[in-house]
């Protein structure tokens, strides 16, 4: 039986920046109710954990089993899918993320929190999957940059103020404030009338296939974890080493949040309007350029922060509009398995980039962070050049 209230809907064509956010909007209030939840536990439960004494090995070990679990759900969400469908996978994910949450306030055992974190990773990732998969498939072509620009805005906005909301709370009530999070966010889905994916029978879409068909995009996610997870995990080095204080480093890593929130929306129209690959080589430029003058300038903390939000800004819709390009060559059953490809190709990126930005800083100095930032966007850079002249070679020969 469906739970929809009325007949399935799929989005316009024509519809503008508007007509989008009213069509996705039930979407988007629980992408917003995710990013609530999750943006603020990180620095959370890594203070908690020192204030236990808990050893730098054990906060590593649970940092590292949460992308563990998003790693999993990159696997696994297309079979739970095919079961159950959307609704009810988006549904089982934000219950099962609100209770494993909601279980950090109850244990101090490490070996609770660490499968609590797996499976909170797991359903971070599928939600990823759910979520993405949809939003590409009920848009078309002419308005799948922005759909998928609007869904990363919403999300890193909520990201973004997550500390703020979450930080009032005290001993336990952050965890269950986030799990309460997690779990409404299912309410607004319930209530959703766009027409849930089909989905093609699994194994049609092999990532190899999907490697040799777009590997710009793939190219585009891994890039985007490698930059998202560098940032996050050693710019508070950066910054204390620079003689930032505490609240002057959680401004500029603000600043990267915050970016994206209002680049996303005028790069996605951008990208329906001239194209996926001119908007994506102005986003890498753009991103390497500016993490390039902080390696080069050093500048002070306003700078520093100026710079941070036109990084952030220019480098978070690298992977949306890598997600639109691929989306754009494929059949939309298969948007599923792309995801979870897609999804695939951010999480190695995000176990490749901590590790490559430490070691270009070891042979660099503090700067290596942002030197590591710009030559992997430029990366990008040069195979959206190379695809761009590929496509004229074959437009030429028709």
């Amino acid at each position: 039986m469906s739970i929809h209230t009325s007949s399935p809907t799929r989005i316009a064509d024509n519809a503008n920046i508007f007509g989008l956010v009213r069509a996705f909007g039930y979407i988007l209030t629980g992408v917003l109710a995710f990013g609530l939840a999750t943006g603020g536990l990180f620095p959370l439960i890594g203070l908690r954990l020192q204030e236990q004494g808990a050893s730098d090995l054990l906060i590593g070990l649970i940092t590292s089993v949460f992308f563990a679990g998003t790693f999993a759900a990159s696997l696994l969400t297309e079979r739970i899918i095919a079961r159950i469908r959307h609704v009810r996978t988006f549904s089982f994910l934000a219950a099962t993320a609100g209770i494993s949450t909601i279980g950090l306030a109850l244990s101090d055992a490490a070996i609770v929190w660490v499968v609590l974190r797996f499976v909170t990773g797991f359903c971070l990732g599928g939600y990823y999957v759910v979520v993405e998969s949809w939003i590409n498939y009920a848009a078309s072509n002419n308005t799948r940059a922005r759909g998928m620009s609007i869904y990363e805005a919403t999300r890193m906005l909520g990201i973004a103020i997550s500390p703020f909301v979450l930080g009032f709370g005290l001993g336990g009530e952050p965890y269950v404030l986030a799990g309460l999070l997690f779990i409404l966010a299912i309410i607004p889905l319930v209530f959703c009338t766009l027409e849930e994916p089909r989905q093609n029978a699994p194994g049609t879409l092999p990532f190899t296939r999907l490697l040799a068909a777009a590997p710009l995009g793939i190219l585009a996610a891994f890039v985007s974890g490698s930059v998202n997870a560098a940032f996050y995990g050693m710019s508070g080095v950066y910054g204390a080493r620079a003689g930032l204080s505490s609240t002057e480093i959680a401004f500029f890593i603000a600043a990267m949040l915050i970016g994206p929130t209002f680049s996303h929306p005028i790069m996605g129209a951008a990208a329906d309007r001239v194209g996926r690959l001119p908007v994506l080589l102005i986003a890498a430029v753009g991103s390497a350029t500016a993490a390039a003058m902080i390696a080069l300038l050093t500048p002070g903390f306003w700078g520093l922060a100026g710079l941070s939000f036109l990084v952030g800004g220019f480098s978070h819709p690298v992977y949306s509009l890598g997600v639109a390009y691929v989306n754009d060559q494929l059949d939309p059953g298969d948007f599923v398995r792309a995801g979870g490809a897609l999804l695939i190709a951010f999480c190695l990126g995000t176990t490749f980039g901590p590790t490559a930005a430490a070691l270009t800083m070891s042979a660099f100095g503090d700067i290596g962070l942002y030197i590591f930032l710009a030559a992997i966007l430029l990366s990008v850079a040069a195979a959206v050049v190379v695809t761009q002249g590929r496509t004229n070679r074959v437009m030429q020969t028709l």
